[in-house]
């Protein structure tokens, strides 16, 4: 079973920190960008979740986690912000089923590692149906 996760985020504190968390349980790798992500996925994948922060330099969470929908539609994806708010149309992005969950920053490592689970089993059932 496919439990490679892939973590994006320009704060190596940050990764590092989810690292700790989750090494035990995931495969982990990790970008400090959107276009840096989508190398790594392109490169070493498939993933089964990816997650990215939603405030990136040169491009934002929202959109790299769409560019890596559209290469790989089973993917689960986990946006995670720290504005409890939607502007950037997270919900919408919810509602439509383009992500997978958007998680507050700071997050607690027993939330995160419950939605990777999630993501993971729902990533294996849309390759079922695929």
């Amino acid at each position: 079973m496919n439990r490679r996760i892939l973590c994006v985020d320009d704060e190596e504190a940050i990764l590092k920190a989810l690292h700790l968390h989750v090494r035990k349980v995931f495969e982990m790798s990790t970008a400090n960008s959107g276009s840096e992500g989508l190398e790594v996925f392109e490169k070493d994948g498939p993933f089964s979740v990816v997650t990215a922060e939603m405030r990136m330099p040169g491009m934002d969470g929202a959109t790299f986690l769409a560019k890596v929908k559209e290469l790989d539609l089973c993917v689960s994806t986990v946006l995670l912000t720290v504005d409890a708010d939607f502007e950037f149309g997270g919900a919408t992005a919810l509602q439509t089923g383009k992500m997978f969950s958007i998680l507050t920053k700071p997050c607690p490592p027993v939330l995160f590692k419950k939605t990777i689970e999630d993501g993971i089993e729902a990533y294996h059932a849309a390759k079922t149906k695929a």
